[in-house]
């Protein structure tokens, strides 16, 4: 359930139109494992270009993001998830609870929309 809190708030504070490609999860969730991963997006985010070397996908992130689509909170897109009206809610009830997830709304505030998924995709084609 975490995991998918996790996801929920990812889509919804950093995603366009509360969508984001899976990659752009993935290097989301990824940065909120720790404080300095986290302080490196917001960075990225006030300078407009993200600079990592190589981020890592979580298998559980993948898990998480199956079992919010079986239970009707997201649903695929062209090429990652969108936010269903029972994940808004949701995501919405964990926004308004100031003690749910505090520390985890307050990182992804800083970066809001402000990490685009044309910054996320440059970044992971230097992979290739």
């Amino acid at each position: 359930m975490y995991k998918i809190s996790q996801a929920l708030l990812i889509l919804h504070i950093c995603g366009h139109g509360s969508k984001c490609s899976l990659v752009k999860l993935h290097l989301m969730h990824w940065a909120m494992k720790t404080p300095r991963r986290m302080e490196t997006m917001v960075l990225a985010a006030q300078l407009g270009q993200i600079s990592l070397p190589v981020w890592g996908f979580d298998p559980a992130l993948s898990i998480a993001l199956q079992l919010a689509f079986r239970d009707g909170l997201i649903e695929p897109t062209t090429n990652g998830f969108k936010l269903l009206p029972k994940g808004l809610h949701l995501v919405t009830d964990i926004m308004s609870d100031k003690s749910l997830m505090a520390e985890e709304k307050a990182a992804l505030l800083k970066i809001g929309r402000k990490i685009t998924e044309t910054m996320v995709k440059t970044i992971s084609k230097e992979w290739e």
